[in-house]
């Protein structure tokens, strides 16, 4: 494969190597941006180069398989490729090279990957994204969940002064009604 990216031109005695363009190396991976609460924005340099490795490695055209996007929803996991919660996929067109996904849960972390769906082989990966994460979901009045947490564990850490006077054994009789 070396040799048929390089090729060579002579020059009265001086050999200048020329890389064809479909083979520039570029930095070959997917990246993933939160653009709001439930939306991501993934974008992907377009290279010819790993088209020709699926090409020649499946031997398949490129042209005839399917891309897609898998959306794994990996909160609070060390990511392994098979080990999210659960995935889904988009079908997406390689060579627009950028892809918005909409539908995200608040409060979760995603990495997407980028790939080929093979007829017979199953989901094979080109490009894996960083790691996002969505924002809690903020109730109706405007607060958000993650502060009423925080203002809970103040609460259990400073408890009422009241609590040192109370005792657990303390004896409770029932009264009469005064009432009645």
């Amino acid at each position: 494969m070396v040799n048929e990216m390089i090729m060579f031109k002579g020059d009265g005695g001086n050999i200048t190597n020329h890389l064809s363009t479909d083979y520039i190396p570029l930095k070959g991976e997917l990246v993933a941006k939160l653009v709001t609460p439930r939306k991501m924005f993934l974008f992907w340099e377009v290279s010819k180069i790993p088209q020709k490795i699926i090409e020649r490695y499946f031997n398949l055209s490129f042209d005839r398989l399917i891309p897609v996007v898998r959306i794994y929803d990996v909160t609070d996991l060390v990511f392994n490729g098979k080990n999210a919660h659960h995935f889904f996929e988009i079908v997406v067109p390689y060579q627009n090279g950028h892809w918005f996904i909409n539908g995200l849960v608040a409060n979760r972390s995603y990495v997407a990957e980028l790939g080929i769906n093979l007829y017979d082989k199953g989901f094979f990966p080109l490009f894996r994204s960083n790691s996002i994460r969505t924002p809690t979901m903020a109730l109706p009045n405007g607060n958000d969940i993650n502060h009423d947490l925080i203002q809970l564990k103040q609460h259990e850490e400073h408890p009422p002064k009241w609590i040192d006077h109370v005792s657990t054994y303390s004896y409770y009789e029932e009264s009469e009604d005064l009432n009645g």
